[in-house]
């Protein structure tokens, strides 16, 4: 009797896991490709373990198999305007910086804003562009994942939208530089803000090179990029040496007036 009953919801799991992950393509690519394809989808799709994993779809490996094997068609017949929407959940702040970057890195760099709302520590971002394809959300995926954010749904809201919710709450700045204590570390010319990922350090020493004109600018931010202080000097230095604010996670250092300031470079070391 109790053998039948773990057989039963053994079926059951396994039939509720495919109903899911069938709706879930049915929305993605729409009822009629995915009736045009279904055997094709069924056989493709048929190893549900590596498409739910701990009782959550695995997005990325539900797209890339449709990728794959030709059905997500991501071209439009025409020029047209595209909507993200994007639910970030658990680190508001530094969602808004990881995603205006990942837009930027797979080479979205002029979006317009529809609407920003901030509700306690999470962000609804919608934004828009125009583009001969939608964005591929395999490389959005991956380029997210690569910082440690979790997207937990996606869906086809049609009129070309698509919405992402994505939990931050382990997520990193990936152009963050990792320095552990009383390592030195030379940073060459800027192309932007040097950002530091620091754990458990007390003291920060940051030395100019020989013919720059440093006017310091270092920011000291938390995990969720609140700001914990801010250095800004109006003179030259070659060199600073200061505390670090208690539960500092990221450091921003850069040029109060211009990065050509520094464009030799600067030394870097954590205590």
């Amino acid at each position: 009797m109790f053998k039948n009953i773990i057989l039963f919801f053994i079926f059951s799991i396994t039939l509720l896991n495919g109903s899911v992950i069938e709706t879930k393509i049915k929305n993605i690519i729409g009822n009629y490709h995915h009736s045009l394809h279904e055997k094709l989808i069924i056989h493709l799709y048929k190893e549900k373990n590596k498409f739910i994993m701990n009782d959550k779809i695995s997005y990325y490996n539900v797209f890339s198999t449709l990728r794959k094997n030709g059905l997500l068609n991501l071209k439009l017949d025409k020029p047209d305007n595209i909507e993200l929407v994007f639910k970030a959940l658990n680190n508001n702040k530094l969602a808004f910086k990881i995603l205006n970057d990942t837009m930027r890195s797979i080479g979205y760099g002029h979006i317009y804003t529809k609407k920003l709302e901030v509700n306690k520590n999470d962000l609804n971002w919608n934004i828009r562009f125009k583009a001969e394809y939608m964005t591929d959300p395999v490389v959005l995926i991956k380029e997210l994942q690569q910082k440690n954010c979790k997207v937990t749904n996606v869906e086809n809201r049609g009129s070309n939208t698509w919405y992402y919710e994505i939990d931050f709450v382990n997520s990193v700045l990936k152009e963050a530089t990792k320095i552990d204590k009383d390592e030195k570390v030379k940073f060459q010319k800027p192309l932007q803000e040097y950002f530091l990922m620091v754990d458990n350090v007390k003291q920060l020493q940051v030395m100019s090179r020989k013919l720059n004109n440093w006017y310091p600018y270092i920011s000291f931010f938390d995990q969720n990029l609140n700001v914990l202080g801010t250095i800004r000097k109006n003179r030259e230095y070659e060199g600073i040496r200061t505390k670090i604010p208690k539960s500092t996670k990221y450091i921003k250092i850069a040029d109060s007036f211009n990065l050509i300031n520094i464009k030799r470079g600067l030394t870097v070391i954590v205590r």
